[in-house]
């Protein structure tokens, strides 16, 4: 049958799906090995999230099955998530018989234009013998630098046929975004040739493993180092010397930080990921970026040159001169959570750690630091994305420390449910502000539409979860961490 060559492609990727089925992918599962495994999501949404997260941990493809119309809306927040976030993702949607789509039936709808707007392609199988070939265009389109999401829907009657072309043939997909070495040695030029340079630093160094290269280059240029607003992934891991922080959340604020120099050069991240744009970013200041992501590239006034950063910092770093080191840290209020993240620095070092929480963000990393391939947030500013993503990691064998607002939790402890069933090393710290702290701060309102109060660890113990409720954070956080058993923690903030 078609669905046993399905899982033949699939296998070459990876050998887990994560999924919430429905009646139109019963013939799906039904050819499903069992050395394939499913991961049951209790939300579809969730699903992408736990998909997106086994990316983050083994750099491969994740595939999730979704079902129908009803399943593929339902997850649309995580897969523009997903999109932003440049995870390859493919996305299997079943659909309903192939011969009564017109009649337009019960959990039918047009996935391919549902899915536009959020992925980088959508496509929907005519017959067998197209499955197999969509899904090999599906995923190299997918694992084509900048990564995204990929949908390709599959009516249910095509997976129990038998495909008369073959295709067995092996996915070779290899795409190399070199930097040209004239325009790495004409960037650096006009970076030797001011006084005042300032390095802003995104998420693709931790993508593309660029890391050391960007710590020669820093070294060797003398240049203060700042984190893009809202870094997903970590941006630096060198000499604390030479890193001046995170950027602010408003584009006004940006430009008062880096107002004293006179040339800002942004390697592999974005200066627009700002959550309040009230002024022009840079304006009338000379600014080139380097990034692998031309869809990032294109929106941008100033120069840019679209190459892999891994690959230009090795070149760079031959040609850069050595700048009189002049850094301007940027400054952060004192936060009511600084001693418990600064107790919880000390412990978590064993695990990769995934942030949501709006309010003490710059907290959390101002007192964690940056490790390579081991803080990760979501590009979209979307809610619930942590829990999913977390157990998505784990369950390829990582180590997960979730900290979360009590706000975000809500949207997707359901996942627990998965992580409780399937395993892995999990932990959980909620940090408890009674409501929206973030939205109360920014807006000063102070009505209880934004104070919703909830028990996140009595939701945690619904689901089989060991889970506490402490208000001494140091015995909170030593119970929590104090062995490898799946474990949720709330601290109430005041």
């Amino acid at each position: 049958m078609l669905g046993n060559k399905v899982y033949e492609f699939l296998s070459q990727f990876t050998d887990r799906i994560y999924g919430n089925p429905g009646t139109t992918e019963l013939s799906f599962l039904k050819g499903k090995p069992e050395s394939f495994k499913y991961f049951l999501a209790l939300h579809d949404g969730i699903a992408v999230g736990m998909a997106e997260g086994y990316y983050l941990k083994e750099s491969k493809l994740g595939i999730v099955n979704l079902h129908a119309s009803p399943g593929l809306s339902n997850a649309m927040g995580f897969i523009n998530t997903a999109f932003l976030d440049r995870s390859p993702l493919l996305i299997i949607a079943g659909q309903q018989s192939s011969k009564f789509l017109n009649d337009e039936p019960r959990l039918y709808g047009d996935l391919t234009s549902i899915a536009k707007p959020f992925t980088k392609g959508s496509f929907e199988a005519k017959s067998e013998d197209e499955v197999i070939r969509l899904l090999m265009r599906a995923s190299k389109l997918a694992l084509t630098p900048p990564y995204g999401p990929v949908m390709v829907s599959i009516p249910e009657d095509l997976q129990l046929k038998e495909a008369t072309r073959d295709e067995r043939r092996k996915v070779k997909h290899d795409v190399s975004l070199c930097c040209n070495e004239e325009s790495v040695k004409e960037v650096v030029e006009r970076v030797n040739s001011h006084e005042r340079v300032a390095l802003v630093v995104g998420y693709e160094i931790d993508v593309f493993n660029a890391h050391d290269e960007l710590n020669d280059f820093v070294i060797k240029g003398g240049l203060p180092v700042y984190a893009e607003p809202f870094s997903s992934r970590a941006p630096y891991s060198g000499d604390s010397k030479f890193f001046m922080g995170d950027l602010p959340r408003r584009s006004s604020e940006i430009n008062n930080v880096l107002e004293e120099y006179s040339m800002v050069l942004v390697i592999g991240g974005s200066l627009g990921n700002v959550l309040f744009p009230d002024d022009e970013i840079l304006k009338g200041k000379e600014v080139v970026q380097i990034t692998q992501d031309w869809m990032e590239a294109s929106k941008r006034p100033w120069d840019t040159f679209v190459c892999n950063p891994k690959q230009f910092l090795k070149s760079a770093s031959i040609h850069i001169s050595q700048h009189k080191f002049v850094g301007k840290k940027v400054e952060r209020k004192p936060s009511p959570v600084d001693k418990i993240f600064q107790e919880l620095s000390g412990l978590s070092q064993r695990y990769a750690v995934f942030d949501e929480v709006p309010s003490y963000r710059e907290a959390l990393r101002a007192s964690l630091g940056y490790r390579r391939n081991s803080l990760f947030s979501n590009r979209a500013g979307f809610i619930g994305w942590a829990i999913p993503a977390a157990f998505g990691y784990a369950s390829a064998g990582g180590s997960a420390l979730v900290v979360i607002g009590d706000g975000s939790f809500n949207y997707s402890f359901q996942a627990l449910w998965s992580a409780q069933k399937y395993g892995g090393r999990m932990k959980f710290l909620v940090i408890n502000n009674s409501g929206y702290n973030s939205l109360r701060g920014w807006s000063g309102i102070k009505d209880d539409v934004l104070s919703p109060k909830t028990s996140p660890w009595k939701l945690a113990s619904s689901y089989g979860f060991e889970a506490k409720e402490f208000d001494d954070y140091k015995r909170g956080l030593e119970w929590l961490l104090s062995d490898d058993a799946q474990k949720l923690v709330e601290l109430r903030i005041n």
